[in-house]
């Protein structure tokens, strides 16, 4: 059962599909009654939802700002339904997370594994990127939540703080005896991609980057980078949480005398009027 009325049925089925004919079969209507529902939606709200192409249809500005509205209202249903008639209790609720490696993998996931006991029904979805715009994400109603550095916080979203990222930079236990002024004129830092400026951040912090003699490498992974610094192939930041069980292991060393380079992080999504009761533990649950 959903609340949606069915024109925003449809709406939500383009979406998922990308295709009239891919709603129309999730919905067991026609591709013609799909088509009629969407085109009543555009004339009701006067404006263009989709950009219809040979690739299929994608959603315009205000399409993401309908969409944005829709993935709201569907957060709502399981309460309104558990008020109404007691259905609600066994409704699904999907909410995506998006953020960079460093924090899903070393705080976020843990944090939340809690709340599968309190929420059987709730489905959280990780997306783990480095690279992507995760801001953009939310934009289109692919993540509920984004972790990003604060000043990238639009003014439309609304935002909380969370516990700063401590960066240290590391290098192969071979190292030991090596000098940091030796290193960093003759080994590579190694990071994510060219956009990833976190080891030159680290090293401009500490008067070091002026140093840096050789181009940088580029692995797209935790599991990669740490792989290829433990080999001697070159060297660069982790926050101290990633970098802990590699340290104690022996398998990695630390430069610069342990010194830190932190990070603030904030957690932003979208205003909601009426914020479910998972979505708020949500909220409370990430430090």
């Amino acid at each position: 059962m959903s609340l949606l009325s069915g024109n925003l049925q449809a709406f939500s089925a383009i979406v998922q599909q990308s295709t009239v004919h891919g709603a129309a079969k999730q919905l067991g209507l026609t591709q013609t009654a799909v088509t009629q529902r969407i085109r009543a939606l555009e004339t009701e709200l006067g404006t263009t939802l989709f950009l219809r192409s040979r690739r299929g249809m994608t959603l315009t500005q205000e399409g993401q700002a309908l969409l944005r509205y829709c993935n709201g209202a569907k957060d709502l249903e399981g309460e309104a339904l558990s008020q109404i008639g007691g259905a609600g209790s066994e409704r699904a609720s999907y909410i995506a997370i998006a953020g960079p490696t460093s924090v899903m993998s070393s705080r976020v996931i843990d944090l939340c594994s809690g709340l599968y006991k309190e929420w059987p029904n709730l489905f959280l979805n990780f997306i783990v990127n480095d690279a992507e715009d995760r801001l953009g994400l939310v934009r289109a109603g692919k993540a509920a939540l984004a972790i990003v550095p604060p000043e990238q916080v639009p003014n439309e979203m609304d935002s909380k703080v969370l516990k700063p990222e401590k960066y240290v930079l590391v290098a192969a236990s071979d190292w030991k005896r090596r000098k940091l002024s030796e290193i960093l004129e003759n080994e590579r830092v190694i990071d994510f991609d060219e956009k990833d400026q976190t080891s030159h951040q680290y090293l401009k912090e500490h008067g070091l980057l002026g140093k840096l003699r050789r181009p940088r490498l580029f692995a797209n992974s935790n599991d990669a980078i740490i792989k290829l610094f433990a080999n001697g192939v070159g060297f660069g930041t982790l926050t101290q949480e990633v970098a802990k069980p590699h340290l104690e292991s022996g398998e990695l060393i630390l430069l610069n005398g342990g010194a830190v380079m932190t990070s603030p992080l904030a957690l932003t999504w979208y205003p909601r009027p009426e914020m479910p009761d998972y979505f708020g533990a949500i909220l409370r649950t990430l430090k």
